[in-house]
């Protein structure tokens, strides 16, 4: 299919404002969701928070009916349920939520509850791109880096989505900016740098990254070609142990106070070797 201009947008921009009792509502449940348990609570309060229009407990609450949650007796847990789930996919599209219009493209893609179209994915795909989706933008990424015939490739078009998505704040669509830089780009120094903004979000594969770049011997798979770093391997460990024990930590000053060394061959940035990168 044709694809109008590419323009970078970014989700924060477009999602609605979230009511702040609603938001209380929306925290409780993710709380007592991550306590393994209590569904008809959670099931409950989510309900509460989106009879206000909070999208984020309608993405969570679909989520919830996408996969199920075993229950007990005491507990009952929450039935698989494919109608549900789009329905509240549906709800949040016409909220114009660039998360919904995500959602949809991939049940249409996969055929998830409704009729399996690779022409409606792809337009709601784009369309989620639009409105400033990462997760929409690394897949349209993707789609312009790897998934074309070879001499129908378009590197610059793929690396001004990965770029967008990499700006925003999901860890996921860095991780995925981050591996473009790797693979694709070979740029070693950049792909560091969207990790090392990952593992600021709180990204255990940022973190791994990072910890393994400057190990002694590092493994191929974290070889990035920095020198070996003791005292950068021990930081990185210790800030990957710190986020194992508590999930929610968040390393907000780690770009600003940690900056990562020029590459041996490649600088700060291929590319640009005199210029750490820029979001």
């Amino acid at each position: 299919m044709a694809y109008p201009t590419f323009t970078c947008a970014h989700e924060k921009d477009h999602n609605p404002p979230l009511d702040a009792e609603a938001d209380q509502w929306f925290k409780r449940a993710r709380y007592l969701e991550g306590e393994l348990g209590h569904w008809p609570e959670v099931v409950a309060l989510y309900e509460k928070a989106i009879a206000k229009d909070h999208w984020k407990a309608m993405h969570n609450l679909a989520q919830l009916y996408r996969v199920g949650e075993p229950g007990s007796e005491k507990n009952p847990g929450i039935a698989i349920d494919t109608s549900k789930m789009l329905d509240l996919y549906e709800r949040m599209i016409k909220l114009k939520v660039p998360l919904g219009y995500y959602n949809w493209a991939v049940v249409a893609e996969r055929g998830r509850g409704v009729l399996k179209s690779d022409r409606m994915a792809s337009s709601y795909m784009f369309q989620a791109a639009q409105l400033g989706s990462p997760l929409a933008q690394v897949q349209l990424g993707r789609y312009f880096a790897f998934a074309l015939p070879r001499d129908k490739q378009d590197d610059d078009m793929a690396e001004r989505y990965y770029r967008c998505a990499g700006a925003q704040e999901n860890p996921d669509a860095i991780e995925k900016t981050a591996s473009f830089y790797d693979t694709a780009k070979e740029n070693k120094p950049r792909s560091l740098f969207y990790y090392q903004r990952a593992a600021s979000l709180g990204s255990f594969t940022g973190l791994s990254n990072l910890k393994g770049a400057f190990e002694a011997i590092p493994r191929p798979i974290h070889n990035f070609g920095y020198k070996p770093d003791q005292a950068l391997h021990e930081f990185y460990s210790d800030l990957w142990k710190q986020l194992r024990a508590n999930r929610s930590l968040r390393f907000p000053n780690l770009m600003k106070d940690h900056p990562l060394p020029a590459h041996p061959i490649q600088g700060f940035d291929a590319e640009h070797p005199d210029r750490r990168p820029e979001i």
